[in-house]
């Protein structure tokens, strides 16, 4: 049965099944291009990506979009729901951004969280480096915070394929950007996609014996980022988190529960007769359930 099993690995590997390896004898799988990653790392603005693998024959293909993202949202999808390809050569991409009906309420506290039916934000960029460059195992691609009426959106950021666009010139801007002003005509009757589901925020607030503490107050706020210098990853002065988007307040039994979109968040908690470990917490959702420790005054 072993050398059945050490058969069967060895015909997968060789057949390139569920790679993007080339066919024929390997017995070292390559990393794989399967996934890629979509932030909203905005501070207002909702955020859709089309994306489709690049190719010169026509007609093109049509454009898959990603759910519509909220401020700090989050879409990891596999390459090969959007792509015929697990990892094209290259891709083209749509970016399109929505702007709030009712700005004036924190995000998470307008109900349905509705959005103008076409964009303020749209436009297209064809032939970019994706599998012909370097194979990822997550394609990451960051829609950044930006003036009102503009997009700026990186690429595969810190990567082969990120040098690769900046030895191009392809973004003639010192971060290597795709920037785009407006909304392309084509795009100007786009619609929103549908908003992306939720992946819930939840925890419990107790004391050390396990006990939970009812009635403490838990504040959440979305990530931003303006830019980011590869050199110094660990730098933070040009991101941060933005203003308050939802709060609640622990139960009977301490827990607490937040519905947002999978996303990056900082979570804070609150009281005037506890104190708390941590009292502020940087999560990346979905997660399993947090644990925050309540010390009394």
């Amino acid at each position: 049965m072993r050398h059945l099993a050490r058969l069967l690995v060895a015909i997968l590997i060789s057949t390139g099944i569920g790679s993007c390896a080339p066919s024929g004898p390997a017995f070292v799988a390559p990393p794989i291009e399967t996934r890629f990653s979509f932030l909203n790392f905005s501070t207002q603005l909702y955020a859709t990506l089309g994306i489709r693998e690049h190719l010169e024959q026509e007609p093109a293909a049509a454009f898959t979009y990603t759910p519509l993202l909220a401020p700090g949202a989050t879409t990891r999808v596999d390459f090969r729901t959007f792509t015929a390809a697990g990892c094209p050569a290259s891709i083209d991409l749509r970016l399109l951004l929505y702007r709030r009906v009712n700005n004036d309420v924190p995000i998470g506290l307008d109900e349905g969280e509705c959005v103008e039916p076409t964009p303020i934000v749209a436009g297209e960029i064809l032939d970019l480096p994706a599998g012909n460059v370097q194979l990822l195992e997550t394609y990451t691609i960051v829609n950044w915070e930006a003036p009102e009426g503009f997009g700026r959106v990186k690429i595969a950021q810190c990567s082969l394929i990120d040098e690769a666009i900046r030895g191009s010139g392809l973004f003639e801007n010192p971060d290597a950007v795709w920037e785009i002003t407006g909304v392309d005509p084509n795009l100007a009757a786009a619609p929103p996609t549908a908003l992306a589901e939720s992946a819930p925020i939840i925890g419990r607030v107790v004391l050390a014996d396990g006990t939970g503490v009812q009635g403490v107050g838990v504040l959440v706020r979305t990530r931003f980022r303006v830019r980011l210098d590869c050199s110094d990853p660990a730098n933070e002065t040009d991101a941060g988190y933005g203003e308050p988007i939802a709060y609640t307040m622990t139960d009977a039994c301490g827990a607490f529960g937040i519905d947002r979109p999978g996303g990056v968040y900082q979570l804070e908690f609150f009281s005037d007769e506890f104190a708390f470990r941590p009292g502020i917490l940087r999560v990346e959702t979905p997660l399993d359930e947090i644990t925050v420790l309540a010390e009394p005054l």
